[in-house]
């Protein structure tokens, strides 16, 4: 989907039953307008995702045969889901105007998930390329949590920031909603979404003090007849009123993918990370003198590690350089008395890496994605959200304050428009966040690149991108793959080489000098292919391995070998060998 215009934040109130609560959801969405891009983007995300790298003649037979097969996996997953949420999700789609059976579709990030999680069990002998690529395709792990509390924060607060990354530019960001429920049963709890989402997932509180953030991993302990992770949160937002109580009812049931889950309760001044695949459930616990917790895309129990799928150096690097870094700015927070509000924005659009801070990256494993689509700081304490109102990516620009009380006039408003009397909600301007000219060129190129995936608008939105930021060389290396799959090897061989010109990190300057080599060996520039893989086999580093070893063979391969057309993922900045 391609970025869309901006439409106000909308905020709901409901209440009864979770089929009631997802009717008047849905109701009151379908007065204000909104609902379909969502609803559309969703249905097709697998098939977009998957069919990037086939050519564009077999994409329709590829497409079909995605879309059966992941129908069927659709429809399994969601034959475990409690009938209560299954029919709050089909009241939802009805009153919406909607199919009820589009309920399956909440499940989509769990399938996407459980393709990773399949491929990389199935990725021996001749499935090894395929399995390899589709792993790839579909891996889209860039999600950063950081809370404090204690000596980490400003006054002691405990304040819970997130960036949600995700392949919906132009979807999510453009829609901002949050809606508020008082369930019939349990306690009240709100959730962030955009409009057509009833998904509380993303960024969940509830009147208990708890907030949840969730995060992609990639596991190969995955099923297909476990709880879905939209459903264990809303269970965990209506339920649970402790830290106890989320590892209760975390263990209750088998889930069905890869999710590590961020959960902070400001009453305990603590946080923990629930780390959940297929087969077991595990709790990560800061030290007891810690006063922070970061989380990423990346399990941190060493039993729950066992069976990760980091299938190239690419897809760790891209969690760990983010935890890295926020980890870096808490220590600097703290030192200087601690963070705030507005220090957890500016750490939420940061975009250096800690080992290479003259650099500013607008992609790879940088905490500032262009694939933010919602980004908040929660302080539960004071009732408060601090909430990014820009484009994708979302933090950089306009932010809103916004305090919430549980109780409220039940309905709907949109930020503009007069509020109900008695709503419960007051919003004031946030801290502003600068936006540099080339943010908007990187997002509309990874926007085009996961939907329509037209190489010529991608190859124009990134050389935007790069008159306005020539000296990145992230976007160099994305552009040296997108020439190499347009057969501009000269082009390709250029982009890499000025990338290696402020290229320091060790695994991202292998990946310049391997794909470059083979792009100037397309173009016949021998001399500049030979001196490159030179380079490569003198760099050390265990995460340069299987670099070094696809070098050493592209030297003996024939030229033709060098102008296959890369099948790379600019999401995560890592691209098949």
């Amino acid at each position: 989907m391609i970025a869309s215009a901006q439409r106000p934040l909308w905020i709901a109130r409901v209440s009864g039953t979770q089929a009631e609560m997802g009717q008047q959801h849905g109701q009151l969405l379908a007065a204000a307008g909104g609902a379909t891009a969502t609803i559309d983007h969703y249905r097709g995300m697998p098939v977009q995702l998957l069919t990037g790298d086939v050519p564009p003649v077999a994409r329709p037979l590829v497409a079909a045969l995605l879309r059966g097969g992941g129908e069927l996996a659709l429809a399994r997953l969601e034959a475990a889901r409690p009938r209560p949420l299954v029919e709050r999700s089909r009241a939802f789609l009805t009153a919406v105007g909607r199919p009820a059976s589009w309920s399956r579709y909440l499940a989509v990030m769990d399938l996407l998930q459980n393709v990773v999680g399949t491929a990389a069990r199935l990725g021996l002998g001749p499935f090894a390329a395929p399995a390899r690529a589709m792993a790839l395709a579909a891996a889209q792990p860039a999600c950063s949590t950081a809370i404090v509390w204690g000596g980490a924060s400003a006054d002691g607060r405990l304040r819970h920031a997130r960036n949600f990354d995700f392949p919906g530019i132009g979807v999510w960001d453009a829609a901002p909603a949050i809606v508020m429920c008082q369930p019939a049963r349990g306690q009240r709890y709100g959730f962030v979404t955009t409009r057509g989402g009833d998904t509380p997932v993303v960024t969940v509180w509830n009147e208990a003090g708890l907030v949840f953030t969730s995060h992609t991993r990639f596991h190969r302990n995955v099923r297909w007849d476990g709880a879905t992770v939209v459903d264990l949160i809303h269970q965990l937002g209506a339920e649970a009123e402790c830290l106890a109580d989320v590892e209760r009812i975390a263990r209750q049931r088998p889930v069905a993918s890869s999710w590590g889950i961020a959960v902070s309760s400001w009453r305990e001044q603590r946080a923990v990370a629930i780390e959940i695949h297929g087969g077991a459930v595990a709790v990560v616990r800061p030290r007891a003198d810690a006063s922070h917790l970061i989380v990423a895309n990346r399990y941190r129990d060493r039993t729950m590690a066992d069976g990760e799928v980091t299938a190239t150096p690419a897809w760790a690097l891209h969690s760990d350089r983010r935890e890295a870094r926020l980890a870096e700015l808490i220590e600097a927070a703290t030192a200087a008395g601690g963070a705030d509000a507005a220090d957890l924005v500016a750490m939420l659009i940061d975009q250096r890496d800690p080992a290479a801070l003259d650099v500013v990256r607008h992609l790879g494993g940088v905490v500032g994605q262009p694939c933010q689509v919602h980004s908040v700081v929660v302080e539960p304490e004071q009732r408060r959200l601090l909430l990014g109102m820009a484009a994708a990516p979302v933090g950089a620009g306009a932010w809103l304050s916004l305090e919430l009380d549980w109780a409220g006039t039940a309905g709907a408003w949109q930020l503009g428009d007069p509020a109900p009397a008695g709503f419960g909600v007051t919003v004031a301007a946030g801290p502003a966040q600068p936006r540099s000219p080339a943010i908007d060129a990187v997002a509309r190129a990874l926007a085009i690149d996961q939907s329509t995936h037209d190489l010529a608008a991608t190859a124009a939105a990134l050389t935007e991108a790069i008159g306005h930021a020539p000296d990145d060389p992230s976007l160099r290396m994305a552009m040296t793959w997108v020439a190499m799959k347009q057969g501009a090897w000269a082009s390709a061989r250029d982009h890499a080489a000025h990338g290696l010109g402020r290229e320091t990190l060790p695994y991202r300057r292998g990946q310049l000098l391997l794909w470059g080599a083979r792009a100037a060996t397309a173009a016949d520039d021998d001399a500049r292919a030979q001196a490159w893989r030179r380079e490569l086999s003198g760099l050390g580093g265990a995460e340069l391995e299987r670099l070094r070893a696809v070098a050493v063979a592209d030297a003996r391969a024939p030229r033709r070998h060098a102008r296959r057309a890369p099948h790379a993922n600019l999401f995560m900045l890592e691209a098949d060998h």
